[in-house]
């Protein structure tokens, strides 16, 4: 048997573009001397010849001692949701969580000073269009950070969202989350992919 089943499998590359720009925060982990992870707000782009990440991390941030060209792992994750198993008639069942994440795997690269002060004006612009910030104020943010760009050789999404149940089970999970879940979570993403 493979893990993950392969019905939590998300190979739509339009489903995880969509999910992508929703949810860009995610774990930088590496291992060089031992596991280092940092959380970080990563620009995530699609282009012709791949995913293209990059993050940066403070240069006092231990993770940043020999990592470039180190293999490196991003894990994104989503919305999540515990599924309890009073939502399936059969009894005994078992309560689950269904959640959404996604991995890339690559190799880190440092950028350059100007490529790192792109990067950060980039990310700003991203969250905060109307942002503007002084020449003088973007060296002085530039000598506390390094930016990375991740050289991604693999991306896999796992969106767990009862795919494993009949339409019916499927329909009193996603009615039970929309009860007891915070709006706009789990549920809206089961509405927009369906059951099995």
């Amino acid at each position: 048997m493979s893990y993950p089943p392969r019905y939590f499998t998300c190979t739509d590359e339009a489903v995880i573009r969509q999910f992508l720009q929703q949810h860009y925060f995610g774990l930088l982990l590496s291992c060089q001397s031992g596991l280092h992870y940092s959380p970080l707000p990563f620009l995530i782009e699609q282009q012709a010849q791949g995913w293209q990440l990059a993050c940066h991390l403070a240069r006092s941030n231990p993770q940043l001692q020999g990592l470039d060209g180190q293999p490196v792992t991003v894990v994104i994750q989503g919305p999540h949701a515990f599924v309890s198993a009073d939502c399936y008639p059969d009894k005994p069942a078992v309560s689950t969580w269904n959640y959404l994440l996604v991995e890339f795997k690559g190799l880190a690269r440092l950028l350059s000073p100007e490529q790192t002060l792109s990067l950060a004006r980039r990310q700003e612009s991203h969250s905060d269009p109307q942002l503007e910030q002084s020449a003088d104020y973007q060296q002085k943010l530039l000598a506390g950070i390094q930016g990375v760009q991740i050289e991604v050789e693999s991306v896999s999404a796992r969106f767990k969202l009862s795919q494993n149940k009949n339409s019916q089970q499927h329909q009193a999970v996603l009615q039970y989350l929309q009860l007891h879940e915070q709006a706009d979570f789990v549920w809206r993403w089961m509405q927009q992919t369906g059951s099995e």
